[in-house]
């Protein structure tokens, strides 16, 4: 994350970095104290998922909490250096329609800015959609030229993090999906990186007239369709991924374990998928049942690790841990961190790190706990717990490591050196815990 941030040093915001170090801490802890007697009991699961309960109110309300200390607020907001908040919903025109227009970052976790209205002109280039404020002040004169301040809906025009480069281009329109209340939702791909752009007209003969202007644009190339949340829409999604001439083998390949996880999502979540704004007021469902389905896929990947130690006994299932299973579920969560540094966001990439793997030990673990507990009528679950005091060390030493480098002067800013420093901690983690697994030295602590 630091490594990937066009701005260094990377500054930390201390409210969400102190509450999630705090609950990094404390999820440390509780796995420990649940472990130590090697099993775990149903009163000892339910109160790691009661943290997990707790942790998703405190990060609801940390955004209300500094608001009411002014000692707390940041100095500055989160905007970048042209004073555009990313977050924030803006309005304009686009290929002449006024519309809203709201940025949509996925896989993010972070906590919630309050908007701050702009007006913006978005029109279209041969290159792509062009966006630059109605206002825009212009600079100093160059030669015979005028150049104008430019920007982009939270892709920064002029500026080296611009995440989709300077315009967002129509090469990386893949799908115009047509939602209800003249909502479109602009979905740009490119590589690993995927935004949103929630465009909202005014009626129903805008819309029409702004589709119209998009399709001409983008010569038909993206898929338009209506948004479908129930498994419909998965079957039509996998459906055009096969027929479309613009998808290669690979995208082919990955729309069949697209398909079926997609499946099961919306065959579950269909009723409170906020993406349909006549369902937005049901967030509560809708992120208890992403919880819900985020330990169930955990629970999966335990169980193809035993099956791997089962077929293959030279893989023991510490070694499996610290590679498939860990890399498995921190990947994800890397990528979204590294895009989100790239973007000029510190305080949502520190966050999705460190609430990611308090969301690990609180949620996906202790909720098949909770599961497999009801299920065997609340017995006693035995635990081999060889190496916890070992991994529970390096855990705790690495978030005191970062601690430490957040405290290190400039206080709550991180270098690239403490970036070189992370990876390498993290080379010699796994160094020495492969050697203790396959026997090549003793295990530092028993």
């Amino acid at each position: 994350t630091i490594m990937a941030a066009p701005v260094l040093p990377l500054k930390v915001e201390r409210v969400p970095f102190t509450r999630d170090c705090i609950f990094y801490a404390l999820s440390i802890v509780l796995l420990y104290w649940a472990l130590l007697d090697k099993a775990i009991e149903w009163y000892e699961c339910a109160i790691l998922l009661g943290a997990a309960v707790v942790y998703v109110i405190a990060v609801y309300s940390t955004t209300d909490f500094v608001n009411a200390i002014p000692a707390l607020r940041p100095a500055q907001s989160v905007e970048d250096e042209s004073g555009y908040n990313a977050s924030a919903g803006v309005t304009g025109k686009m290929h002449g329609v006024e519309v809203e227009v709201e940025e949509i970052v996925h896989s993010r976790m972070a906590d919630g800015r309050a908007p701050r209205p702009s007006t913006w002109v978005m029109d279209a280039t041969q290159q792509g959609i062009y966006a630059e404020t109605v206002d825009a002040p212009e600079q100093q004169e160059t030669g015979s030229s005028k150049q104008k301040k430019r920007a982009s809906l939270g892709f920064q025009f002029d500026t080296p993090h611009a995440m989709l480069g300077t315009v967002l281009k129509y090469k990386d329109l893949k799908e115009v999906v047509v939602m209800s209340e003249g909502v479109i939702e602009l979905e740009f791909w490119h590589a690993l990186q995927h935004v949103t752009l929630k465009v909202t007209a005014k009626d129903k003969v805008k819309t029409k007239e702004l589709l119209k202007n998009i399709e001409e644009c983008s010569l038909g190339r993206p898929w338009v369709h209506g948004y479908d949340a129930t498994i419909v829409g998965a079957f039509k999604h996998l459906a055009h991924s096969w027929c479309s001439k613009e998808s290669t083998i690979f995208d082919k390949l990955c729309s069949i374990p697209e398909f079926v996880i997609d499946f099961f999502l919306k065959g579950t979540l269909f009723f409170c998928d906020v993406k349909d704004i006549n369902k937005e007021g049901r967030w509560p469902i809708c992120f208890a049942g992403a919880m819900f389905w985020l330990a169930v896929f955990s629970y999966v990947m335990l169980e193809v690790a035993e099956e791997i130690h089962y077929n293959i006994p030279a893989l023991p299932n510490s070694f499996l841990g610290i590679t498939v299973c860990a890399i498995g579920t921190s990947f994800p969560n890397a990528v979204a961190s590294i895009i989100m540094a790239q973007q000029n966001k510190p305080a949502a990439a520190i966050a999705n790190a460190l609430g990611s793997n308090v969301q690990n030990v609180f949620l996906a673990m202790a909720l098949p706990w909770c599961i497999f507990s009801w299920q065997t009528n609340f017995k006693a679950i035995e635990q081999n717990v060889a190496g916890i005091s070992e991994g529970v060390a390096w855990m705790m030493g690495t978030l005191i490591m970062v601690v430490l480098m957040a405290l290190f002067p400039p206080m709550c800013s991180l270098s690239k050196m403490f970036g070189y420093i992370m990876i390498l901690f993290y080379g010699v983690y796994l160094v020495q815990t492969a050697g203790e697994t396959f026997g090549w030295w003793p295990a530092m602590l028993k």
